[in-house]
């Protein structure tokens, strides 16, 4: 635990250094997704090599190379540091002040949160074993431990594909959007946010693997479901829509998470 302690604490500085060099906090998004896969491999090198440790290992590496790839494709595609941190840029100043508050605001909080979100990861690969006493009570050990990690593998790999499509959905509808449109049909006919979803689902089936391993280990869905929904999803999204009339027929009959067949 100490080398993955030291190893992203080690990169968050340095990823903060090069920041306050190109002016560009949104630099850390990009970060987001290599971490959990340094979180994945370290740990890993440290496990048994279980199977289990071995699926949940290949499924985040398989996660973080989608997500790093899609937010470094649109950031090169951009060239300018995201609206979030440009607005706290001018509302923060240029001094020390700036500096402090960024390094602790948007490095150290996104370490602290991605640790967090990595509990499942790490209770698998590190063994961590306190395996909640009702489910001993219906399987033996290899069955709850083979179960678990199918079907986490095959919710995770869902969320995944999912995920996966609803972006490449509305990165197509992006290319040919006529000013003012917003994207209604394919998975967002059912969703606001699908890849959102997706994202979640792939942290359930994660948490799912580490089911036999720890009471901890709806951690992982938990928290990341909470910050989709009402920090730094869901909320920052709708927000940029809001009081548009064609967002706003579209928000009141299309759910918001949960894809659902739309409300007439």
């Amino acid at each position: 635990m100490t080398s993955i302690l030291l190893t992203l604490l080690i990169s968050y500085i340095l990823l903060f250094l090069y920041s306050l060099r190109i002016r560009d906090n949104s630099i850390v998004d990009v970060f987001w997704g290599f971490g959990f896969v340094l979180i994945a491999v370290i740990s890993y090198l440290q496990s048994d090599l279980q199977i289990s440790q071995t699926v949940v290992t290949a499924l985040v590496c398989l996660w973080g190379a989608r997500i790093v790839s899609h937010i470094w494709l649109r950031k090169l595609k951009e060239r300018r540091e995201d609206a979030r941190y440009a607005k706290w840029r001018e509302e923060w100043g240029s001094g020390w002040y700036f500096v402090v508050r960024s390094f602790v605001q948007v490095y150290m909080l996104q370490m602290i949160l991605m640790l967090v979100v990595a509990t499942a990861i790490l209770v698998v690969n590190l063994g961590y074993i306190d395996t909640p006493e009702w489910l001993l009570i219906w399987w033996e050990i290899s069955y709850r431990v083979v179960w678990c990690m199918i079907f986490g593998s095959v919710i995770s790999f869902f969320g995944l594909i999912f995920e996966m499509i609803s972006d490449i959905q509305l990165s197509k509808f992006i290319k040919t959007k006529k000013p003012g449109e917003i994207f209604v049909n394919w998975l967002y006919r059912y969703s606001r946010h699908p890849n959102y979803f997706g994202e979640s689902m792939f942290w359930l089936g994660i948490s799912l693997i580490a089911l036999p391993y720890s009471y901890w280990w709806l951690v992982s869905f938990f928290v990341i479901t909470i910050l989709l929904l009402f920090v730094s999803g869901v909320p920052l999204q709708e927000a940029r829509y809001a009081g548009r009339p064609n967002w706003e027929e579209y928000k009141e009959k299309t759910s918001v998470f949960v894809p659902w067949w739309p409300r007439k």
